[in-house]
């Protein structure tokens, strides 16, 4: 496969995985879980292939990280979609995982506004943890609420969001500013 066909496809899908969060929404909304289950899914697969394309393709056209965004898109919508499907999950999980999963995510989002040449890593344990964190809804469907799992989920997403984090404060913002005044 040539590696302008692999871009495309790569593409194709990361926009599909945002586009997708249209109709699980609307199954959440009438409580279909196993539509959501399964579009669910298929959004999960969709962002594991849009990686394995993208890393044989062509770099992207420009420097916006959209799979990265669609990873953001849909790991809010499912912290969303769990607070429509699973009752009692914001109020039994709430403190302290989802504030401080807010609050790095927040000040992710500040640090690559306020420094676009930095970019957006994708370590490798931010993909596991992005994996881990896709199979929380199916189980919480499927299983119900597995307390074990829910915590090593949050913690593991956390934790991922830190390394990142640990990336952006080691970085030596001086030398990219002068890269990028000689651009």
């Amino acid at each position: 496969m040539d590696k302008a066909t692999a871009r495309t496809i790569a593409d194709a899908l990361t926009w599909a995985r945002v586009w997708s969060a249209i109709p699980i929404t609307i199954c959440a909304l009438y409580d279909l879980r196993w539509w959501v289950f399964g579009l669910y899914v298929a959004a999960a697969i969709s962002d594991n292939l849009d990686g394995r394309f993208a890393r044989i393709g062509d770099p992207p056209k420009s420097d916006v990280d959209l799979d990265g965004h669609a990873d953001t898109l849909i790991g809010v919508m499912t912290l969303v979609w769990i607070w429509m499907l699973i009752p009692g999950f914001w109020e039994k999980y709430w403190l302290p995982y989802l504030p401080v999963l807010f609050g790095v995510q927040s000040w992710l989002w500040l640090t690559e506004h306020r420094y676009p040449a930095l970019g957006t890593p994708h370590f490798q344990v931010g993909r596991y943890m992005m994996a881990l964190f896709f199979c929380l809804l199916p189980v919480l469907i499927a299983f119900g609420d597995v307390e074990w799992f829910v915590h090593a989920v949050l913690i593991g997403s956390i934790t991922g969001k830190l390394r990142t984090v640990w990336y952006y404060v080691t970085t030596d913002k001086t030398a990219l500013a002068k890269q990028a005044e000689t651009k």
